[in-house]
């Protein structure tokens, strides 16, 4: 603009302070974002670009890589990811042999679980022998320990009847002598008279294996969730000599897949069906009872995702927390595990650094007109994945409510840089202004 005299000094400030102000919300919400990569939660577009809608909407769901979050449902998948991180994690922090040892149980349980036991007294010596044999329990007498094995855990009925050997009972946590029935004997004064002693030893001992037993690793634990649990996952039965037989993970031939019948609509189905449902439904809807639908559709696609991704994650999230307790201090110190630099790792860099970078300069008008454009181009990014055009579904349900038709508060702050990259606001108000004194200085000299 060559005749500023057409500017007014009003409109001057007021353009300088929409600059400045646009600036400042870019500057702010990009350090902000930083400062969240450090802690629990960080900051991720994944949600936004997850819920992409409008003609755009694959290219953008594309950037996350699993945009419905089956991976997290795929035990496959999640067993393998974890054991990368494993690798990873002992690697960055340098674990020891005990380190990589305890975080190894952690993933796969204990391989041996065993307590102190100076003998096995008489009354369960042939119960003991008995599952000896069925290869649950192993008694050294000369290392005086009782054992069990990881791949065969005592179960609460073994453990029962290992304990009603003995005369002893357990009563508000006190440990006492049984009778023949198995009631508790007691003192005159209604104390809990006092059990053999070696009676009591081997009691305890079995109580302590079967809590050990009970501690799963979280690779069995994420196995319960998605491959034990018949609601998650569903189950057939398999037609054999004796009738049907239900299988959780069958390995069927192609006679017996044939023959197989569903018993059990896993809920993991439904979840897979209802997103195939609302991706056929995008591409038909036209009219406004058929976007009323696919609305439908996504709140409870979005519920269940929730009820079957979310005990997945907090599994995730426990397992990482549980790994980080086993670090010293001067581990700790080295910082969080790096994240992988995939497709959404750039994503995200490329949105904290653009809006501090863009954000600063604009508040500092330095090169003011090519940081505009890029806030322009940056801001109609954030536009397209769900752009307000007609036959757009909004999931307000994620997103929140929008009222906005083709023009949104994103495209009016992109048209107002576009505006600002069209006017000298850098050298009426900022480092372009300063540069420009100084070489026109240079220039009358």
């Amino acid at each position: 603009m060559k005749d500023l005299k057409r500017v007014s000094y009003a409109a001057i400030v007021f353009l300088v302070l929409l600059r400045i102000s646009i600036g400042w919300q870019f500057l702010y919400e990009g350090l902000w974002k930083l400062d969240t990569q450090d802690t629990a939660r960080p900051w991720s577009a994944a949600g936004y670009l997850k819920n992409a809608q409008g003609p755009f909407r694959d290219h953008f769901r594309g950037m996350v890589g699993d945009p419905d979050d089956l991976n997290w449902l795929d035990y496959q998948h999640m067993s393998a990811e974890w054991t990368d991180w494993q690798r990873r994690f002992a690697s960055h922090y340098g674990l020891d042999e005990t380190q990589q040892r305890q975080l190894t149980e952690l993933l796969e349980g204990k391989r041996v679980h065993e307590t102190g036991l100076a003998a096995i007294p008489d009354a369960a010596a042939d119960l003991v022998d008995r599952l000896t044999r069925m290869g649950v329990l192993e008694f050294d007498a000369e290392a005086k320990r009782l054992r069990v094995y990881g791949d065969k855990p005592l179960k609460p009925s073994e453990a029962a009847e290992l304990q009603s050997k003995v005369p002893v009972v357990k009563v508000d946590g006190e440990y006492g002598l049984a009778d023949e029935e198995g009631n508790p004997v007691r003192n005159d004064d209604g104390s809990l008279a006092a059990p053999d002693e070696a009676d009591l030893e081997f009691y305890k001992a079995v109580e302590s294996l079967e809590q050990q037993s009970a501690r799963l690793g979280y690779l069995q634990r994420l196995a319960a969730l998605l491959r034990g649990n018949p609601d998650r996952v569903g189950a057939v039965a398999v037609l054999t000599d004796r009738g049907y037989r239900p299988e959780m993970r069958p390995q069927l031939t192609e006679e017996q897949a044939a023959e197989a019948i569903t018993t059990r609509y896993g809920e993991i189905q439904i979840y897979r069906n209802l997103l195939d449902e609302y991706e056929a439904g995008l591409k038909s809807a036209r009219v406004e009872y058929q976007h009323e639908h696919l609305s439908r559709i996504a709140r409870r696609i979005a519920s269940l995702r929730s009820e079957l991704v979310g005990p997945v994650r907090a599994l995730d999230a426990e397992l990482k927390q549980k790994a980080r307790e086993l670090l010293s201090p001067e581990q700790f110190a080295r910082g969080p595990l790096p994240v992988e630099r995939d497709q959404l790792w750039r994503v995200n860099q490329a949105t904290i650094w653009g809006l501090i970078i863009l954000g600063g300069l604009l508040m500092l008008g330095f090169i003011s007109r090519l940081a505009a454009l890029g806030g322009a181009v940056m801001l109609i990014m954030f536009y397209l994945p769900v752009p307000p055009w007609p036959g757009v579904i909004y999931p307000e349900e994620v997103l929140g409510p929008e009222h906005s038709y083709i023009i949104n508060k994103n495209l009016i702050e992109a048209i107002a840089l576009l505006a600002i990259a069209m006017l000298p606001t850098g050298s009426w108000f900022g480092v372009d202004g300063l540069f420009r004194w100084i070489f026109a200085r240079r220039a009358a000299t």
